[in-house]
């Protein structure tokens, strides 16, 4: 088994090379491992910020759907306690009259 240390070694050295050549070729001096290092890690805090931002936006819909569900269930059970109004109020005349007649 090949250890990782020796290969990202490797890369580096590889890399170092490639960025000798192309200086010595006045092709560019940006090209060595400090700079792609950098750019990694630059890379890898957008893609932090990026998932940072899509979890704010999968929060914030989430809060959404549970106020708009809690709303839901509120209507629903005003409307059971509006339907009932008429049933309650012959039951109570009911009553009434039994108490009446009793």
């Amino acid at each position: 088994m090949v250890n990782t240390q020796s290969l990202i070694n490797r890369a580096l050295e590889g890399l170092d090379y490639v960025g000798f050549q192309l200086e010595a070729l006045g092709v560019t001096d940006k090209v060595n491992r400090h700079n792609v290092i950098a750019f990694i890690f630059a890379e890898q805090k957008n893609l932090e910020g990026q998932i940072d931002s899509f979890n704010a936006k999968v929060g914030t819909q989430k809060v959404r759907l549970e106020r708009l569900r809690d709303l839901a269930e509120k209507r629903v059970q005003e409307g059971v306690e509006l339907a009932l109004i008429p049933a309650r109020t012959a039951l109570d005349t009911l009553n009434s009259l039994k108490a009446r007649l009793g």
